[in-house]
């Protein structure tokens, strides 16, 4: 078993294992088998808007992500969101799970991730993302495992992102302090902003935003003056700041004005 954190990067480096597993258990959602994996740790993430940030994915055990996607099985992960595809609703989940996330669990699958308690001390969890940006949820809400597993994880890293769509939920309270509120519309902002919450909502490009809202600096309607590893603005509400709004990923077309003046602010 690894005992310290630097030998633990090092077999990351070294690629013995591609990541590390967070949480292997009953999903909070439903009770179904899920798993919380972190990568990225040692090696820059590829996506531009997040910069070079810890990735996590929380996904079925026993069924691959694309497959769980059509059956309807992602609620484990996922929830009652919203922006589920199954939902068929006008505005979808930007995440493309045929792509990381079942490269991820196809990596689960073979055994390429370190499981904590067998493989490495489960101690060094802290110390192995100290200084580094962590994304509480690249997919899946992060209401799904328990709230400690993220505080234990995120505990002395610089910086972090986290979303959940369970905010109305008593399984999201303990998020709070970690992640922002996924608001789906206006009354959502205010309802969440009520309990406590500072919110993250997804807009249509015709949308006003919000008095209480600031847009996505990351965002190309923000223009991309910084990226989510150093904008520190998502971090739920341990920080004072304004409600976060972003465009539409899906609907995001050049061809388009976004309205971002006083003007189309509610």
């Amino acid at each position: 078993m690894i005992e310290t954190s630097g030998d633990l990067k090092k077999a990351l480096k070294k690629e013995v294992f591609r990541g590390v597993i967070l949480y292997e258990g009953p999903s909070r959602i439903d009770g179904k088998p899920i798993v919380a994996i972190a990568c990225r740790i040692t090696e820059a993430s590829g996506n531009t808007k997040t910069g070079a940030m810890v990735q996590t994915f929380i996904m079925r055990q026993d069924i691959a992500p694309h497959d769980a996607l059509k059956t309807g099985d992602d609620s484990s992960v996922c929830g009652d969101c919203k922006l589920r595809p199954i939902n068929k609703g006008a505005t979808r989940c930007y995440v493309r799970v045929y792509q990381a996330p079942l490269s991820v669990w196809g990596a689960y699958k073979r055994g390429r991730y370190a499981m904590p308690g067998v493989d490495f001390d489960a101690a060094l969890l802290p110390e192995l993302f100290a200084g580094l940006s962590f994304r509480i949820g690249s997919y899946g809400d992060p209401a799904a495992i328990p709230a400690k597993v993220w505080r234990t994880a995120t505990r002395k890293v610089k910086n972090r992102t986290g979303y959940t769509h369970q905010w109305r939920k008593r399984i999201g309270a303990g998020l709070k302090g970690l992640c922002m509120a996924s608001a789906d519309n206006p009354a959502d902002v205010a309802t969440a902003t009520a309990k406590g919450w500072r919110t993250f909502r997804v807009r249509k490009h015709d949308a006003p935003m919000l008095k209480t809202e600031s847009i996505c600096p990351a965002s190309k309607e923000g223009g991309q003056r910084t990226q989510c590893d150093t904008c520190g603005l998502c971090q739920g509400a341990t920080i004072a700041a304004r409600n976060i709004v972003i465009a539409d990923h899906g609907l995001m077309d050049s061809r388009r004005r976004i309205p971002t003046t006083p003007a189309a602010v509610l």
